[in-house]
C-alpha cells in the first residue's frame, strides 16, 4: 500500500511511534515533517502524527486544507491533544475532499523533547493495532 507518515510535533515519543508506523506499514518514504519536503502525490494513506493545539501553525493549516484526493485517498490521525483541538484539523482535511479515517488515535505524547523517544510496549501495541485496523478498512 502506498503510505506516508508525516509529523507535526517535537515530542520524542510521537516521533518514535511515527517511525514505527512507517516501518510496520512499509512506507516508501522516511517519516517527514509537515509540510513535507516532497509533496504527497496519489498516496493511498497519509498518517498524520500531530500535537494538536488550539492554534496550529499557518503552514500546517495550509497543508491540511490542500490535502486533496489527488494527493491522498485517506488520512489517518494520531493526535496528542484534545478532541476539540483535532476537530478543526479534521474539517480542513474533509473540506479538501479527502476521506478522514473514522478512528482517530489519541495518545499522550509526553514531554516536548526530541531525545526522549521511549515508547512503552502497551503504546506500541496500541499504535500497531490501530494501523492494522486502518489498513484493513481501507483495503475492503
Amino acid at each position: 500500500m502506498k503510505l506516508r507518515v508525516l509529523t507535526a510535533t517535537n515530542k520524542g515519543k510521537l516521533l518514535a511511534i511515527a517511525d514505527m508506523l512507517a516501518k510496520k506499514g512499509e512506507a516508501e518514504y522516511a517519516v517527514d515533517v509537515i509540510p513535507p519536503a516532497y509533496s504527497c502525490d496519489r498516496e493511498r494513506l497519509v498518517i498524520l502524527v500531530i500535537s494538536a493545539a488550539s492554534r496550529m501553525p499557518n503552514a500546517f493549516s495550509i497543508f491540511c486544507k490542500d490535502l486533496s484526493r489527488g494527493r491522498t485517498q485517506h488520512v489517518a490521525l494520531l493526535v496528542d491533544g484534545k478532541a476539540e483541538n483535532a476537530a478543526p484539523i479534521i474539517e480542513w482535511i474533509k473540506g479538501a475532499g479527502t476521506h478522514v479515517c473514522d478512528e482517530v488515535l489519541y495518545m499522550n505524547g509526553g514531554l516536548p523533547f526530541k531525545f526522549m523517544r521511549g515508547v512503552s510496549d502497551e503504546e506500541a501495541a496500541t499504535a500497531t493495532a490501530w494501523l492494522e485496523r486502518i489498513m484493513a478498512d481501507i483495503q475492503n
